[in-house]
């Protein structure tokens, strides 16, 4: 699959194209529905299925007050659209300036970059162009003049309601992870680097590797089972989210259960697959919240095994 990271790159595109468009954060089973569309399309016009997101996420630009956690980070996302059998990705450089661009500008520009151009697929609110001012009567209009098709995807439904990236980041922060997977579907993961820490799960026999995972969506605090995934090998992990994270040292800590070795500096992506409990037990001493330790890596181990 081929990335770009600018649309200039698209000039280097010669075969017909349809392109899903949209900010696919989470990847969820809606966007998967936007880009199977997508796909289904690029069949029957004998063309390249495409994928075209932003980064940053728009709102971090234009109204970075309301910028919500992300679901994924822009490589957790990109690995994801890989698994969707499209030929390539565009990532639009999501700037100041390309905010500004009037509806009309920025499809010109996107035509003059990709003349074969045979469809775009998007969800039902997607917006473009400065102030949003581009949805999807004008796009229609305008793919009409250029001589190109738009299909509009319904939308997907779970528990009476649509499936969108926010009822997610929602279903997530309420600790309702089994809600956040099945709209997902699959666990909700993050993805950090391993940073230093206090090293106080070192000292009481438990190391910790701990992520920075600031702009991420998390549950609420507590511990939790995880699955996490290093260097091509899954371990079962025991995750502790404070309720007070110290600053500069991470917003999650997580053992490797079984695991002995030097992580820092590397990347560990995890799935939250349980929660254990909530980091409100107070402990008079050390013994005590060793023991009680021991206790959530025992349940650990019952649920992933």
């Amino acid at each position: 699959m081929l990335i770009l990271r600018s649309l200039e790159e698209l000039s280097g595109i010669r075969t017909p194209v349809v392109m899903a468009v949209g900010v696919f954060d989470g990847v969820h089973l809606g966007h998967q529905r936007v880009i199977g569309l997508c796909r289904e399309a690029a069949a029957r016009e004998q063309a390249q299925p495409w994928v075209m997101t932003f980064d940053p996420h728009p709102l971090y630009v234009v109204q970075p007050a309301t910028a919500p956690l992300l679901l994924t980070s822009l490589p957790a996302k990109l690995d994801l659209l890989t698994r969707q059998n499209v030929a390539g990705v565009m990532v639009v450089p999501f700037t100041e300036t390309f905010s500004r661009l009037e509806p009309e500008t920025f499809l010109d520009d996107l035509m003059r970059r990709i003349p074969a151009l045979r469809g775009i697929v998007i969800g039902e609110n997607w917006r473009f162009g400065r102030q949003a001012r581009g949805n999807v009567a004008l796009l229609k209009t305008l793919a009409t003049q250029y001589g190109f098709h738009v299909q509009v995807a319904t939308p997907l439904t779970w528990g009476d309601q649509t499936v969108s990236s926010s009822r997610i980041r929602e279903a997530v922060a309420s600790g309702r992870l089994d809600d956040a997977a099945a709209m997902l579907g699959r666990p909700h993961a993050v993805r950090g680097q391993v940073i230093h820490g206090l090293k106080r799960g070192r000292r009481l026999g438990f190391p910790t590797a701990n992520l920075d995972l600031r702009g991420c969506a998390l549950p609420p605090p507590g511990i939790y089972a995880a699955r996490v995934r290093h260097a091509s090998r899954t371990h079962a992990g025991a995750v502790y989210l404070p309720m007070h994270p110290e600053p500069q040292h991470g917003t999650l800590e997580v053992h490797l259960i079984d695991f002995n070795g030097d992580l820092y500096g590397q990347e560990l992506e995890l799935d939250f697959a349980a929660k254990i409990r909530d980091d409100t037990l107070r402990f008079p001493n050390e013994a005590d919240l060793i023991e009680q330790i021991r206790s959530d890596v025992r349940r650990i181990r019952e649920i992933l095994a």
